[in-house]
């Protein structure tokens, strides 16, 4: 591996979004690119989620360019492995290089990361997300221009802390469904109890949801069992999750498992836990990044919908820079014959952007 460039970069939203509380006005990413002594060239981002990933991203980088592959193999043993305290520091850092580096080898070897992966289909489902700053007229609308387009499952965020203005836009959006459409909902953890997230998930049951996402925070997993217990609506919980203990912990309460390959150990963590999801017989939903996570739905042996926000939406800048787009047609993600994981961008543009940036070389 010749080369390493990390950065850390500010993308102003172009109208600010509302999610629960907080409002949004600019998304923060850590950028990565990895060049090989080939001049194969591989990428990955993630939010940097408030953490120090620049550094993070950095020390992994550093441990990556020049070593041995049984080098590499170790630090990812050791961030993903069952010691606290590399896996807290190491694990999303050691993601990112992994990301890059399966993508850099897809370049080198000429074929998509699908390919790669198995290949098993051409076509997975997309599910854009709706809901930032919603009220029940926008939720109607919405919803029903994305099923005209031919989207059969869509997302709704809802703020979490108000349960009779999110029923009222969920109402406005099961309202606004055709026959063969449905939704799901996101709490984004906005629950630490079963009693707190009971009338909210009885109304989704009532309107007939497909999901309910992140009830409760994933350490909190026996409280969603709580709630699974009352609630027939499946929960569909773990894009947050590091390590494969808790996502099999999960995998017992939750009825469908996000992943993200950005958090849980790049692309070989993520083969272990879409195993998981295999073993367990649990359908996956991605979290974001769908031009990265496509190319597991495409080669899953399980059902797998990629989620995706789609670019009018506007909450999800850095795909202004992607040089290549995942293709949708009539609700579907369709497959491409590029090499790579999907993640290549103009670099120095973005770089306009950067807070932060590092190289490291050999």
């Amino acid at each position: 591996m010749k080369s390493a460039e990390v950065m850390r970069v500010n993308l102003p939203l172009a109208s600010p979004v509302q999610l629960g509380a907080q409002e949004i006005s600019a998304r923060e990413y850590i950028v990565l690119r990895l060049t090989l002594a080939d001049g194969c060239e591989g990428f990955a981002y993630a939010y940097t989620r408030g953490l120090p990933l620049f550094e993070i991203t950095v020390e992994a980088a550093r441990r990556y360019v020049g070593g041995s592959a049984d080098m590499r193999c170790g630090l990812q043993a050791a961030a993903m492995g069952q010691a606290p305290a590399p896996h807290a520091a190491l694990a999303r850092g050691v993601s990112l290089c992994d990301i890059a580096l399966w993508g850099a080898w897809c370049r080198a070897v000429g074929k998509p990361l699908w390919k790669v992966l198995g290949g098993a289909r051409e076509a997975a489902v997309a599910m854009p997300v709706i809901g930032y700053g919603m009220t029940p007229e926008k939720a109607a609308s919405e919803t029903a221009d994305l099923a005209a387009r031919g989207f059969t499952v869509i997302k709704l965020m809802i703020d979490g802390r108000d349960p009779e203005a999110d029923i009222a836009v969920m109402e406005a959006m099961a309202g606004a469904l055709p026959p063969g459409c449905g939704f799901g909902i996101d709490a984004h953890w906005s629950w630490t109890s079963k009693a707190q997230a009971m009338r909210t998930c009885r109304a989704a049951e009532r309107l007939g949801a497909r999901f309910v996402e992140d009830p409760v925070a994933p350490a909190r997993w026996r409280v969603a069992g709580e709630i699974a217990g009352e609630v027939p609506v499946p929960l569909a919980m773990g894009e947050d999750v590091t390590d494969i203990a808790t996502l099999r912990d999960i995998a017992g309460v939750s009825a469908i498992l996000r992943i993200d390959a950005s958090v849980m150990g790049g692309i070989s963590g993520t083969r272990t836990a879409m195993a998981l999801a295999q073993t367990f017989s649990r359908p996956v939903i991605s979290h974001v990044f769908p031009a990265l996570h496509l190319h597991f739905a495409l080669a899953a042996e399980g059902d797998m919908t990629v989620e995706t926000i789609l670019p009018e939406l506007g909450a999800d800048p850095i795909d202004r820079f992607l040089l290549e787009q995942p293709r949708i047609e009539n609700g579907m993600f369709h497959a491409g014959d590029t090499p790579g994981e999907g993640l290549r961008m103009d670099f120095d543009r973005l770089s306009d952007y950067a807070i932060q940036t590092e190289r490291v070389t050999q």
